[in-house]
């Protein structure tokens, strides 16, 4: 069984690596939103379950739950590295599903609290 509380743990630390600090982007002590992190929780869960649809078998125990989470969140928002460049990880053909996977949930906006806006 997959550990979808680490992988969402991992999807937002690269939330905050990809989303904050930079110029127009929210500080990186900002807050993600109560709203936000259960859309984490359920993105991760989502991709979890339709692992077992997959049309090979995978070994989900032997996957590192928290490169899933990374790798989640720069593919299904086009970040330039995910699955789709991680075969030596995955395998070519685990880490094409992967992404095939990722880019049908499509992309997730991020939303901090910083104040009295959210971004």
């Amino acid at each position: 069984m997959l550990d979808v509380q680490r992988m969402s743990d991992a999807y937002i630390e690269a939330i905050y690596f990809t989303e904050t600090g930079d110029l127009d982007q929210p500080p990186a002590t900002a807050e993600l939103t109560a709203l936000c992190r259960c859309q984490v929780y359920t993105a991760c869960r989502r991709f979890s379950d339709s692992l077992r649809e997959a049309p090979w078998p995978l070994k989900l125990d032997a996957l590192d739950a928290a490169q899933l989470g990374h790798d989640l969140w720069l593919t299904r928002n086009g970040h330039g590295t995910g699955f789709w460049d991680r075969p030596e990880i995955y395998g070519q053909a685990t880490a094409e599903l992967f992404t095939m996977v990722a880019k049908a949930m499509g992309e997730h906006d991020a939303e901090f609290d910083v104040g009295e806006t959210s971004h």
